[in-house]
């Protein structure tokens, strides 16, 4: 019952962010589009991630950060999901890669966690939009699309993480 109240939650926070995100002209013609043939609420859930993106768009990688006037990876992945699942993750990426299931990137789902090995002890975090872009804080270009079959990315994937089950 309580997992069902929480989904109904997650649902209406959805719908009034798609309600409020429908009177916006401003689309970015760089994101992704969602998939024709998806689910309604992973539609909704990449609908978000794409206001998300263009609300943090131009804000810079800071290591520490957590605001618009710079953010750090794990703590935009923090953000992100307390607006698409009204859930706070923990602050830190190392954090953030205890939780859940690990999945392959074959069953990668809208709002999984990816982590990346950047060097011997840097991780890095995004969160999967879908099989093909995944949305994160890039230390070069602040928050932004980026593509999972990009070499840099996809020869740096650690693990695919699945926090709610």
């Amino acid at each position: 019952m309580k997992s069902q109240f929480k989904l109904w939650s997650v649902y209406l926070a959805l719908c009034g962010c798609l309600v409020l995100s429908g009177c916006s002209n401003n689309r970015q013609t760089t994101a992704p589009n969602p998939p024709i043939q998806t689910s309604k609420l992973v539609a909704q859930q990449q609908q978000l991630l794409v206001q998300i993106q263009q609300e943090w768009q131009g804000t810079p990688y800071k290591l520490g950060g957590t605001n618009k006037q710079g953010v750090d990876c794990s703590a935009f992945v923090q953000h992100a999901y307390d607006r698409l699942y009204n859930s706070l993750l923990p602050r830190t990426t190392e954090q953030q890669l205890a939780l859940g299931i690990s999945v392959s990137l074959a069953e990668a789902q809208t709002g999984d966690l990816i982590f990346f090995r950047t060097s011997h002890k840097v991780r890095h975090v995004g969160v999967i939009y879908d099989q093909d872009y995944f949305l994160h804080a890039s230390t070069s270009q602040g928050v932004i699309f980026s593509r999972l079959d990009n070499p840099y990315w996809s020869a740096r994937i650690l693990l695919i993480k699945r926090p709610f089950i």
